[in-house]
């Protein structure tokens, strides 16, 4: 036996542990103990919820929580530890963990990342949401862009030299919601280890492909090493809120940064472009986004666990350089999230307050916003923009996709999307098609916003050549609106 040791029991006398026992040796995780039964028992006497005393050896670290999958609430124990659970109260000091335990894991030494702290990062993030319990587990509901959506706690292991995350996300509807499902690995200085990887479950769409970045593909390169090239040769230092840790040459987090913003070039162009049966509030088009911010908002909250408060100038959005660039002066507070509404042509369109992450150190800015084509009709066209802004809040990389309302029953439609564009490490526009599998360089174009555009009106164009649709010139300048917003969004976020 190691030195890496615990031993769980059923019951305490208030002295040691009684009953039921099981024993671990060794480095390991359970992530469900109702699949476990306590020694020497039988059927049906499983050890959920029904721990009352732990041991532990001279090496042990064991962080347990109060839910399978290592999540609800946690508390960690330390070595030559002998406790009642009754005596161990959780890290939010919200009760004792006495018969509540429901999944595990056993560290030979401290684990080096508190994934507790890990999500109380991320929903410090959510501010304006609302926590619940939904099937036995902790999650967190939310309104953005006018649709509902909900986040369940991350579940967060550590194996070795990395820590894997594990993340569900809902759209919320009356009859059934949206879900993807999100997950990936990094090492313990904040680099992506192989891939993220996100499947889908539209209710209406059966074709949404299971969507996996590889990061070292050519098409991530091309946009990563762009990010990189930003911020040649800058330094941050971080502290531990005492002194000086280490001062770290900022192309190392531009890196990991770059590496978490730049997903989404990929992401984008798998899903935007997929199958998705038009809501009719636009929530469905939007759902990438919101897992687009999900994975970001957890990066940057590993980020802060493993480096500490971010004490570089914050970005920020600043809603007056927002509004003077889109001249129009004021939010409407009567839907669930603020819009404004403004004039493009001769049509009246609504955009909603963007949705923002800032990434650590200064790394960018992720940016989403839905925007409304106004009709006398029951429901108004959509165009869902992400848009990525380098740490001087310059473009850096534009996408979206366009949600037509009259679409009801075409089995085989695919919504206009504009793909992904992009500078290089050149400084010149590249073009990201679907799947992230080809890269052009683009010619002929002045600016990133001219040539989204021009490819996102071409979709449409051929959307309406291909399923007979009557494309109106209200849904064309759409397009020109929702560029519009993007100018105002890179002038709110600018220096």
């Amino acid at each position: 036996m190691s030195n890496c040791n615990v031993t769980f029991y059923k019951k305490t006398d208030g002295k040691k542990g009684t009953d039921g026992y099981k024993n671990y040796d060794g480095p390991q995780t359970v992530s469900d103990l109702s699949q476990v039964l306590w020694d020497g028992t039988t059927f049906d006497n499983d050890m959920k919820d029904d721990i009352s005393w732990v041991d532990t050896s001279s090496q042990t670290w064991v962080r347990v929580y109060s839910k399978a999958n290592f999540q609800g609430r946690t508390a960690l124990i330390g070595p030559d530890q002998h406790i009642s659970m009754k005596s161990l109260r959780d890290e939010n000091n919200e009760g004792d963990m006495d018969d509540t335990i429901e999944s595990f894991q056993l560290y030979d030494r401290k684990p080096d990342v508190d994934s507790s702290r890990v999500i109380a990062n991320l929903l410090a993030l959510y501010p304006a949401s609302e926590r619940i319990r939904k099937n036995n587990r902790y999650a967190t509901e939310w309104y953005a862009q006018d649709s509902q959506y909900r986040i369940y706690d991350p579940s967060i292991v550590l194996e070795g030299g990395k820590v894997s995350f594990f993340m569900d996300m809902d759209h919320i509807q009356a009859e059934q919601d949206d879900h993807a499902t999100v997950s990936f690995s990094m090492d313990l200085n904040g680099g992506f280890v192989d891939r993220i990887t996100v499947t889908y479950d539209i209710a209406e769409a059966t074709q949404i492909p299971e969507w996996a970045i590889k990061l070292i593909d050519g098409s991530i390169e091309a946009a990563k090493y762009g990010a990189m090239a930003i911020a040649d040769g800058a330094v941050i230092v971080l502290t531990d809120g005492i002194g000086v840790v280490a001062t770290v040459e900022i192309n190392m987090l531009i890196k990991y940064t770059a590496e978490a913003l730049t997903f989404c070039v990929d992401h984008l162009n798998v899903v935007l472009g997929a199958v998705f049966k038009f809501q009719s509030d636009g929530g469905t088009a939007n759902f990438p986004a919101i897992v687009s911010h999900g994975i970001a908002r957890l990066v940057l909250a590993y980020y802060q666990e493993l480096y500490g408060p971010d004490t570089n100038e914050a970005m920020a959005f600043d809603e007056q350089r927002f509004f003077s660039t889109l001249g129009s002066g004021r939010w409407i507070e009567t839907k669930h999230n603020p819009f404004v509404e403004f004039k493009e042509d001769v049509y009246s369109y609504r955009a909603y307050y963007p949705d923002n992450t800032f990434f650590y150190a200064r790394g960018g800015v992720l940016a989403s916003v839905k925007v409304d084509a106004i009709t006398d009709n029951q429901m108004d066209d959509h165009l869902v923009l992400q848009a990525i802004f380098d740490p001087q809040g310059r473009l850096f990389a534009v996408a979206g996709s366009v949600d037509i309302f009259s679409i009801k029953n075409i089995s085989d439609y695919t919504a206009p999307a504009s793909g992904v564009f992009a500078y290089n490490a050149e400084g010149k526009i590249i073009h990201v098609v679907q799947g992230g599998e080809e890269v052009t360089e683009v010619q002929g174009y002045s600016s990133l916003e001219a040539a989204f555009a021009d490819s996102l009106k071409g979709a449409l164009r051929k959307a309406g050549d291909e399923y007979n649709i009557n494309i109106t010139d209200r849904q064309v300048i759409l397009v020109d609106a929702a560029v519009s917003v993007l100018k105002a969004m890179g002038a709110a976020v600018s220096r």
